[in-house]
């Protein structure tokens, strides 16, 4: 409720991103308390983004529309370059696809730090009174497989099935992405791994985030169908 002031005081001036952090935040949390399942409170995630996108969309529309022309632009200059007649007709057509792609990431950026602080919280509330349990929880996070099925037809395809489908493109990638973390978390676990292994995956998404963040995204897929963490552990115990 404190936080609330400042969050408040912000909105007032323009700056709504602390305000929509602390409400998702607190929505995420009254989720995972309910329901004390992780996988439930990351499909939460993808509702919540989309809220999200569509509260930036009608308070940001000045921010947008100038990513998306920044956007354009480069599109533009590119097909340019390449010689294509259809610039202008290619251009005006996505703009549309363009604006909803740009709202879907700045609400996953807002909802990936709304994530981000509802675990730091989890953590803190752990190392009080159950050390060493957010860990052990968060290691198994594990998505059903139609959930993990569906989330990645929507990341895939979202743009083709509908233009107001891409703005949930970014976020829909999102519990996947925190899936296949704790995916790699579980594994390095099990395999009794050195921190050496996750300091590289970290590493490896600072400097690779391109290539890595869409192989956590279909490898968390994947495990969702075959759950990879359990055939480890059985291969370690035979």
């Amino acid at each position: 409720i404190w936080a609330l002031l400042p969050g408040i005081a912000w909105a007032a001036f323009g700056q709504y991103s602390v305000l929509i952090g602390l409400v998702t935040t607190s929505l995420l949390a009254c989720v995972l308390r309910q329901t004390v399942s992780w996988p439930k409170t990351l499909l939460a995630v993808v509702p919540l983004g989309g809220l999200v996108a569509f509260a930036m969309y009608q308070i940001s529309p000045q921010m947008i529309s100038a990513m998306t022309d920044t956007v354009m632009e480069f599109l533009k200059k590119s097909l340019q370059s390449s010689g294509s007649e259809e610039t202008l007709q290619l251009g005006d057509h996505l703009r549309q696809i363009l604006e909803y792609g740009v709202a879907g990431a700045l609400a996953w950026v807002h909802i990936l730090f709304c994530v981000l602080a509802l675990m730091l919280a989890r953590s803190w509330q752990a190392d009080l009174f159950n050390p060493g349990g957010f860990g052990e929880e968060f290691r198994k996070v594990r998505l059903p497989a139609a959930v993990g099925v569906g989330l990645l037809i929507i990341t895939l395809m979202g743009s083709a099935l509908s233009p107001m489908l891409t703005a949930l493109v970014p976020i829909a990638s999102l519990p996947l992405f925190i899936a296949g973390l704790a995916l790699v978390h579980g594994l390095v676990k099990l395999r009794q791994r050195g921190s050496f292994w996750l300091i590289g995956l970290y590493m490896l998404l600072i400097t690779l985030t391109q290539l890595a963040y869409p192989v956590i995204v279909l490898t968390a897929c994947l495990d969702s169908l075959f759950d990879f963490r359990n055939r480890v552990n059985q291969q370690i115990q035979g």
